[in-house]
């Protein structure tokens, strides 16, 4: 399995009259992570989403320009949603398993619906994921229990296995560790940096250390447009733009 390539060149978002994403053209790099960083409403969050398509049930967004999976538009291409978020999964900011189901269930739903029957087959995947997300030795003598009786940190490793499970070639994650303790939000880091030679990889995150931490390209958004797009290592040690220099040194934000 290959990581792709996404690409985004003049997408621009709208909620009614605002424009909340400005033109913005930037290359997400496979098998690497690109962080997102920037101040509270600079439109982070709502550039991620444009990447699988999550504006489309909102009634007054309206998304222009294109967005590039490897060779397709999803937008102007003719790809179906449900055939986009199988490619391009999602982790959000609080974890969000299925409450009424067991660890095992949480794992097996997507797949079940895309035709996968076979027992063994299924039992093959749930241990394959688990291990990739880092919580299999964890969970592998309890996956009937609920998956509410994960703790905060194993719940948001869950989902990550819950989006692994369809075999995406995009993993885009929401500030996934924002909800979660420092020990936590280290193993995610880990699992992160593990995953990235496997998935394409975009998080939004609010914590610049965070970002300089695990990511290998940072790009940095201010009141929707793209500032500066770069390695990290330059963007956090030599911005261009005196905007990522002040943000970063901490003058605003």
């Amino acid at each position: 399995m290959m990581p792709e390539r996404m690409q985004t060149k003049d997408l621009r978002v709208y909620f009614g009259k605002t424009e909340a994403v400005k033109g913005v053209d930037m290359e997400i790099r496979p098998g690497a992570v690109t962080a997102i960083i920037g101040p509270s409403g600079c439109g982070k969050t709502t550039f991620l989403r444009s990447l699988n398509r999550m504006h489309d049930n909102t009634r007054s967004a309206r998304v222009t320009g294109h967005v590039y999976l490897g060779d397709r538009d999803i937008y102007n291409g003719g790809m179906n949603p449900v055939e986009l978020r199988i490619r391009v999964g999602m982790v959000f900011q609080r974890p969000n398993p299925f409450p009424t189901m067991s660890i095992r269930e949480n794992i097996t739903f997507a797949p079940r619906r895309h035709g996968m029957r076979r027992r063994s087959d299924l039992q093959d995947l749930v241990e394959e994921v688990l291990r990739q997300a880092a919580l299999w030795d964890e969970v592998k003598d309890r996956l009937d229990d609920p998956a509410t009786g994960l703790s905060g940190g194993q719940q948001q490793r869950l989902c990550i296995a819950r989006a692994l499970a369809v075999r995406p070639k995009v993993l885009l994650m929401d500030e996934p560790a924002s909800a979660l303790d420092p020990t936590a939000t280290q193993r995610i880091e880990e699992l992160i940096f593990d995953l990235k030679a496997e998935y394409t990889i975009a998080i939004v995150t609010h914590n610049m250390q965070q970002a300089a931490r695990v990511s290998d390209y940072t790009a940095f958004f201010y009141m929707g447009e793209l500032i500066e797009f770069g390695e990290t290592d330059v963007i956090f040690t030599n911005p261009k733009e005196a905007q990522t220099e002040a943000y970063i040194t901490g003058r605003f934000g």
